[in-house]
C-alpha cells in the first residue's frame, strides 16, 4: 500500500536552517539495555510471553541502527555538540513518579537494574546529561527542556528508539516549542520495517527535517543544509 500524505502539499516549504555551533544538541532517545538488548526489556517481556519472533523486524533494524547511532554520537562529540541521553527508567519505590501510561503498560526499567544500563559504545561520558522518564514524549514532564535551555539550544538532532513512539512524539513537541529538528532516519528503529517507512514519511514537515547520519554530520560541518 502506497502511503499518501496530501495535506503535506498544503504546507509551506521546510525551512533550511544550518546546525549552528553552540546552538545544537543531540538527543539520544532510549539507547539503554531495556530498549536495545534482545536479552533485556522488550526482548525479555516478549520471550516471557512466547512472542519473541514478533520483534524480529525491530532487532533486524537495530543491527543497522546501533552502528549508525555510535557514529552519530562520535561525530557530534568530535564537533563539540552536546549529547543528552534519555532512558525509560523510574524508581520502583516511588510509583507516583511513573507516568500513568507507563504504569498501565509496565514497559520501563527499574532504576539501578541492569536493564537501565547503557549499551557499550552508547554510554554517557564526563558531564553528559541523562534524563530518566516514563512519559512517551521525552520533553513532557521531564528535565529535558531545562537541559536544552541551559545549553542555549535552538537546533535539536533526535535519534534512537522507538521511531514510531518516543522519537516522533519528541520531535513534534520540539517543533511545537520552536526548535529546528533534524531526525537521522538511519539512526532510528521502529517496531516494524513498515512502521519505520510510515513514521519517517509522516514525520517530515514544518520545522522537522529528515537526513541520514552522513547528512547530519555534513550539516554540522556546514557542507549542506
Amino acid at each position: 500500500m502506497r502511503v499518501r500524505v496530501p495535506f503535506k502539499n498544503l504546507a509551506g516549504a521546510v525551512p533550511q536552517p544550518r546546525l549552528a555551533a553552540g546552538r545544537t544538541a543531540l538527543v539520544l532517545v532510549d539507547c539503554h539495555r531495556y530498549s536495545l538488548s534482545p536479552a533485556d526489556g522488550y526482548g525479555r517481556v516478549a520471550r516471557e510471553r512466547g512472542i519473541l519472533s514478533e520483534l524480529d523486524e525491530y532487532y533486524e533494524q537495530l543491527e543497522q541502527v546501533v552502528p549508525n547511532l555510535e557514529r552519530l554520537t562520535r561525530g557530534c562529540r568530535e564537533r563539540r555538540v552536546p549529547v543528552v541521553f534519555t532512558r525509560l527508567v523510574a524508581d520502583d519505590g516511588h510509583p507516583e513518579s511513573v507516568a500513568a501510561q507507563a504504569r498501565a503498560s509496565g514497559l520501563w526499567a527499574r532504576r539501578g537494574s541492569p536493564e537501565a544500563a547503557f549499551m557499550p559504545g552508547l554510554e554517557p561520558l564526563g558531564n553528559e546529561r541523562v534524563v530518566d522518564r516514563t512519559t512517551i514524549d521525552a520533553l513532557t514532564a521531564t528535565s529535558l527542556p531545562a537541559v536544552l535551555e541551559a545549553e542555549g539550544t535552538r537546533h535539536v538532532i533526535i535519534a534512537g528508539v522507538l521511531a514510531n513512539e518516543a522519537v516522533t512524539r519528541t520531535a513534534h513537541t520540539a517543533a511545537d516549542l520552536g526548535y529546528d529538528v533534524v531526525v537521522p532516519a538511519d539512526a532510528t528503529a521502529a517496531e516494524t520495517w513498515a512502521l519505520h517507512t510510515l513514521t519517517t514519511t509522516l514525520l517530515i514537515g514544518g520545522l522537522i527535517r529528515l537526513r541520514t547520519v552522513t547528512g547530519v554530520l555534513e550539516m554540522l560541518d556546514g557542507a549542506r543544509t
